[in-house]
């Protein structure tokens, strides 16, 4: 999303945008485009057929309205699609050039054969990520549950028949041996004799770290595939010659993202911007400025 964004949204010819549109909301259009394939604006118009300024508007909370043929024309917007009684959706027209009502949906995705949704573009790593997840479920509930010690306290010289005087027995002892802070990690058991004795064997799944260790490189692998992003860019190469080598491979690198990832995104952003902005000043032509740093990979430049 960054480097979609770069330093943010400028005319070509220099018009100052910010009087129709916020940075922060150009951000926000990148952010949704990226994380589902698609995003959409307010058209507020103004005076006559002219918009007067573009908004962010979440496509997350937005459901979709067909006419008789299937298509698109409209969307029914909510803050909170769970509580509608209190946030009653409200239709909105879908902006096609053409004022139908003061404030109209601008809806743009990434190419796709879907006919009414947006799929992201890393949507074959989404498995990877849950599986990442999992992971971390995983280590923390080690870290919450199965590092600390389990100690098991057995009286061997007869059961307690009286329930609650054994549970008060046993939450007198617990708070001697361990205090009352760790009460949970202790078990109190007894029993007519030794033989009785409580015993609690932790069983592992053989080779877990090794398991462990697999899945997440493979993860972590598969995820970089799935967002366009060459691995070298997130992670130091072993195989370079030198440190120039390494830098020299890190620029092809980031022309290659910008190649086959970020030049795409910022194409179907610019054009469905560009629409809106044809009709406020024909004059405007829509570009993302690069980082500083990467002032020598411009979008002409890539391209060709």
């Amino acid at each position: 999303v960054s480097y979609i964004f770069g330093e943010g949204l400028i005319d070509k010819n220099g018009a100052d945008l910010r009087k129709y549109i916020k940075q922060e909301d150009v951000e926000l259009i990148c952010q949704d485009y990226k994380t589902y394939g698609g995003f959409s604006a307010q058209v507020i118009w103004g005076k006559g057929a002219i918009p007067a300024r573009i908004e962010y508007l979440p496509i997350a909370k937005q459901g979709i309205n067909v006419d008789d043929e299937m298509n698109v024309d409209g969307f029914w917007y909510s803050w909170d699609w769970k509580n509608r009684y209190r946030y009653r959706p409200a239709f909105y027209p879908i902006f096609d050039g053409t004022r139908k009502q003061d404030l109209e949906i601008l809806y743009v995705r990434r190419p796709t054969a879907e006919s009414f949704f947006p799929v992201p573009d890393y949507f074959s790593g989404i498995p990877w990520a849950k599986v990442e997840g999992e992971l971390a479920n995983g280590a923390l509930h080690h870290f919450q549950n199965g590092i600390e010690d389990i100690t098991v306290i057995n009286y061997n010289n007869g059961r307690i028949v009286d329930e609650k005087l054994a549970i008060k027995e046993a939450d007198r002892v617990k708070e001697k041996t361990v205090g009352t802070s760790n009460k949970g990690k202790v078990f109190v058991s007894f029993n007519e004799s030794a033989d009785e004795a409580l015993i609690i064997d932790r069983i592992s799944p053989p080779e877990l770290n090794q398991q462990n260790v697999f899945y997440s490189e493979e993860a972590e692998r598969k995820l970089i595939v799935a967002h366009s992003a060459p691995p070298i860019l997130f992670s130091g190469s072993n195989q370079g010659g030198g440190f120039s080598n390494n830098a020299d491979e890190r620029e092809v690198a980031t022309q290659e993202l910008f190649r086959k990832h970020i030049n795409p995104a910022r194409e179907v952003i610019l054009r469905g911007l560009q629409e809106v902005f044809n009709l406020i000043n024909p004059d405007i032509v829509l570009d993302f400025k690069n980082f500083e740093a990467e002032k020598t990979l411009t979008n002409d430049e890539i391209t060709n």
